[in-house]
């Protein structure tokens, strides 16, 4: 008997909508490196010329923009200015460099949160009367089973499956969130009940699905009969 458990969507869902925002806020920090934050500068460096009418007092230095300033401006009328948009509060010229950063850093984000359900994409695990094999390429006969570990089962759907294929030990993780909930479980039971129950550690052996089935269904019948 053959029993698949396709890709759950939720699980991609989620992470593709993460990967989407952090993605739009890579966009907000660069519009603020790009406009906002020069913008503001630009409008403070204005008013700073106006505030400080001794160095900005000849021509040469009224007639003087930002890029200029911070190009020739002495170390003391700089400090001025830095002390100035501090306590206008006005950005600074490293605000500018982090947005870029930031920029960097969201964008990196975005695209790896975005990979894992393009990755996803198509996914399964099976069991047949020999083992289990997965879309991936990775699989096991149940007689090369180890150790179940179902440390994480109950409380994540989570269980590690220790196995020695070709004198190597591997793990496979049978996840029930990332995948179908009840063919996943099936094929955990059908896992359990191939091999020696020692093997199975930190939790019991799962019930059949159905019964699983019948007891989630009874438990909602008696929350309505309570409402």
């Amino acid at each position: 008997m053959q029993i698949r458990a396709e890709n759950e969507p939720r699980y991609s869902r989620k992470f593709l909508i993460m990967g989407i925002c952090a993605l739009g806020a890579a966009l907000w920090f660069l519009k603020d490196g790009l406009f906002t934050y020069p913008a503001e500068r630009q409008q403070a460096f204005a008013e700073f010329k106006t505030y400080d009418k001794t160095y900005f007092k000849d021509e040469h230095h009224k007639t003087m923009t930002l890029e200029q300033f911070e190009v020739v401006a002495e170390p003391e009328k700089w400090q001025e200015w830095e002390v100035y948009i501090h306590d206008r509060g006005f950005h600074s010229g490293a605000d500018v460099v982090m947005q870029f950063i930031m920029t960097a850093v969201m964008t990196v984000a975005g695209l790896v949160l975005i990979s894992f359900p393009l990755r996803a994409r198509g996914r399964w695990i099976e069991a047949s009367d020999a083992g289990i094999t997965s879309s991936w390429g990775e699989s096991f006969q149940f007689d090369e089973v180890e150790e179940v570990n179902k440390r994480k089962w109950r409380n994540k759907g989570i269980a590690k499956v220790t196995y020695v294929s070709d004198g190597r030990r591997r793990t496979f993780v049978v996840d029930d969130y990332k995948f179908d909930r009840y063919p996943t479980d099936a094929i955990l039971y059908e896992l359990e009940q191939r091999i020696d129950p020692d093997r199975i550690t930190n939790g019991p052996p799962d019930p059949p699905p159905t019964d699983r089935v019948a007891e989630a269904e009874s438990m909602q019948v008696g929350a309505e009969e309570r409402t």
